[in-house]
């Protein structure tokens, strides 16, 4: 392939990572290339390709050919319908289409020896963008003397970067080991917007209370890293594959700021009460973690048709915080300074997915494939203040997927759909906008009867350059 090729499709890519994702709060958010997104993540054990940097490295070079892999324009649906988040009977809806993200990856051999291959990859490996905004208005305890008004407009977006370097040595035409070192850059992004007021139903441009609060926060870290091993086995009835992955760990810079705004109005007490408080301010990003993994992969060869097993325990995170801050927005000028407080804390469940699949070669220039993945909720707690405490929504999601590979000459394009289902029953209200009254609305009050319904469709694109094969040199020299 030549240089001006790959620089266009590494352009190409650049520009289709960008999904509009409601998943906030699960593991195998994504699968990549054709293999891992046809069989939906069970290929631990027969990754091959370049998607194995990030599967399974030890199987790197397990394979006949080098190459360049490439997918991209790959339409994506999502959809995330939520009840009671904002009070009951309130349902808010989240969706939209964009594209998944692309994976673009290369091997090649750093030495003349057959038995190392080296290969480098960058990718999406996470990205979500939810919004809620909504509004609820009523009469306050159904009488005719008192209206209430709720606004809410909440936002969390996170986006991970991941890009590798994988290094494989063939111990034996049967087994290899491999390691791959990634760079990892992550961000974070919360806004919190909460209005309440209570009026006079004959004059409702008057303010009797009234409450406006608006919470957010940044954090960066560019860049930690992960280290992934890999073992795999191949055998001509079946195959075996282990990886280990890192939590993160030597974070080169980190960041994080925070700012709070609160105004509150009670016209109905002796006296009248109006009170503010402001803050903007950056403050050091204490600790940044993320969970170890542990992966083990089966097949199970029979004839031209392989079955697949995957399995990776993602372990927990206790409790811990991630900042904190504590500062007086007039600098000490005024003559009774008011401090404000922020910290924020966050943990994580241990989870287990599996992935099973279906291979079948129905000749030289088709094969067809099918998948079943868990997505399980790690359920994954952001506690602001020990107070305001935000759960993913999603749930646990199930995914589906089927499609083909097929292959012109040395070259291979793969096609398939992917669907995604999924719910969530219990979760905590992020603030109960039906019930308020003269005695709650300075609260954040909400119940655990949240529920949840995720629905996804993908359709997906791959393409698959080999440009060198290096185990079969005479076929090659012919």
């Amino acid at each position: 392939m030549s240089l001006r090729a790959i620089l266009f499709l590494s352009f190409s890519y650049l520009l289709t990572t960008a999904l509009y994702g409601q998943i906030d709060s699960n593991y195998w958010t994504h699968q990549y290339g054709a293999k891992g997104l046809l069989l939906n993540g069970a290929v631990i054990a027969s990754s091959d390709g370049e998607t194995s940097i990030f599967y399974n490295p030890g199987s790197i070079g397990m394979d006949d050919n080098l190459g360049f892999a490439f997918s991209f324009l790959s339409p994506s649906y999502a959809s995330l319908e939520t009840t009671n988040f904002i009070g009951d009977g309130n349902i808010i809806t989240d969706d939209g289409l964009s594209f998944a993200p692309g994976f673009l990856g290369v091997r090649f051999k750093p030495f003349k020896s057959d038995r190392i291959v080296a290969a480098v990859t960058a990718f999406e490996r996470f990205k979500t963008d939810i919004r809620y905004k909504d509004r609820v208005v009523d009469k306050v305890n159904n009488g005719n003397i008192l209206l209430f008004r709720g606004d809410l407009d909440f936002t969390r977006k996170i986006s991970e970067d991941w890009y590798g370097l994988g290094l494989f040595y063939k111990l034996s035409d049967r087994m290899g080991i491999g390691v791959t070192q990634f760079s990892v850059w992550h961000n974070q992004k919360v806004d919190f917007n909460l209005k309440k007021e209570i009026v006079p139903r004959a004059i409702p441009n008057e303010i009797l209370l009234g409450w406006r609060t608006e919470l957010g926060y940044n954090l960066n870290v560019s860049s930690g890293f992960i280290t992934k091993l890999g073992w795999c086995y191949r055998h001509d009835k079946f195959n075996l594959g282990l990886t280990f992955t890192s939590p993160i760990y030597g974070i080169i810079r980190k960041s994080a700021d925070y700012f709070i705004e609160d105004n509150r109005v009670d016209i109905a007490s002796e006296p009248d009460i109006l009170t503010t408080s402001s803050n903007r301010d950056v403050v050091d990003l204490d600790n940044f973690n993320s969970t170890y993994a542990v992966g083990f992969g089966l097949d199970g060869k029979l004839g031209g048709t392989v079955l697949s097993f995957s399995m990776e325990y993602f372990s927990p995170l206790d409790r811990y915080r991630l900042f904190e801050g504590t500062d007086d927005s007039f600098d000490g000028l005024a003559l009774e300074p008011e401090e404000t407080f922020l910290e924020l804390s966050s943990q994580t469940d241990r989870v287990i997915n599996v992935g099973v699949g279906i291979l079948n070669q129905t000749s030289e220039k088709l094969t067809l494939l099918a998948g079943f993945r868990t997505d399980f909720d790690q359920n994954n707690s952001l506690t602001i203040n020990q107070s305001t405490e935000y759960l993913g929504t999603t749930g646990d999601v199930y995914h589906i997927s089927g499609g083909g590979m097929f292959k012109f000459g040395k070259n291979q394009v793969s096609l398939g759909l992917d669907i995604g289902y999924g719910t969530k029953q219990d979760g905590k209200q992020l603030a109960d906008l039906s019930n308020l009254s003269q005695q709650n609305i300075f609260e954040i009050t909400g119940q655990n009867n949240v529920s949840s319904r995720f629905f996804s469709a993908m359709l997906f694109l791959t393409y698959d350059f080999l440009f060198y094969g290096f185990t079969n040199k005479d076929e090659r020299e012919k």
